[in-house]
């Protein structure tokens, strides 16, 4: 077992099998009627459940969720710049992560 400070998921153990399929449309209810592409919940959970921890790396600017490059569910790390990338963990409770560099992010309120 690890001693991450990154939550660990009972769910990790899944972490290769097939995703479910959802069709666009949901059978028996008509044209326009769309089914939700995947279902919220584990991965914005896992977010939610380590953005702290992953926001407290210097230099990481933001949390977000989103997917890789082969169309994979991922944790998004928005990075001020490359130098904090090797800072980051691959994988959060299963989930891997993409980073993104984005410069500083500066709030502006009106």
């Amino acid at each position: 077992m690890s001693n991450s400070k990154f939550a660990q998921s009972p769910f990790a153990v899944f972490e290769d099998a097939a995703m479910p399929y959802f069709p666009d449309e949901i059978a028996g209810q008509g044209m326009g009627q769309y089914a939700h592409a995947a279902p919220p919940g584990r991965l914005e959970a896992a977010r939610r459940r380590n953005e702290r921890a992953l926001m407290a790396i210097d230099g990481v600017e933001g949390v977000g969720v989103g997917q890789t490059a082969l169309g994979k569910e991922a944790l998004v790390v928005y990075l001020r710049d490359s130098s904090v990338k090797r800072r980051v963990p691959l994988l959060v409770e299963g989930y891997p992560v993409e980073t993104s560099i984005t410069g500083q992010i500066d709030i502006q309120r009106g």
